[in-house]
């Protein structure tokens, strides 16, 4: 597949903030995924998070561990404020070019899993939830 396809942000179901990410921007932290019961394994907020970053006047959702941020994605209001309510962001791993147009739209997670193992293969992608953490919950667990 293509380096040249660029990591980018949209919602799922009009509720679930997601980042499509075709590269290996997060290699180092495969292995550290928990299973929480859910239908996508998580990231542990410990482990590593996605937090808001302004860049000339750009709104960005950034991957970061203590250590290093992997990529950062521009985001838009709606996105911001879905997070505002919920703090997961599910990422996704296609190993071919996945265009938002193209993701099934549901709220149920379940559902989600199911299209992605049927209609696209177990094989060719994957999916983790990681925590987006805002300034307080930043204070509140790292510091």
């Amino acid at each position: 597949m293509s380096k040249n396809l660029k990591p980018y942000s949209t919602i799922i179901g009009e509720t679930h903030v997601t980042v499509v990410v075709f590269g290996d921007e997060l290699n180092d932290l495969m292995g550290c995924e928990m299973d929480a019961g859910d239908p996508f394994w998580h990231i542990v907020g410990t482990d590593a998070w996605f937090e808001k970053q302004e860049v000339n006047g750009e709104n960005l959702l950034v991957a970061k561990t203590y250590d290093k941020e992997y990529f950062s994605v521009t985001v838009d209001n709606k996105i911001l404020n879905l997070l505002e309510k919920e703090n997961g962001v599910l990422v996704l791993f296609p190993n071919f070019p996945l265009k938002a147009d193209d993701i099934k739209q549901t709220t149920d997670l379940e559902k989600l899993r199911e299209w992605m193992n049927i209609e696209i293969g177990e094989d060719n992608i994957e999916g983790v939830i990681y925590c987006f953490y805002t300034e307080e919950d930043k204070k509140k667990y790292h510091e």
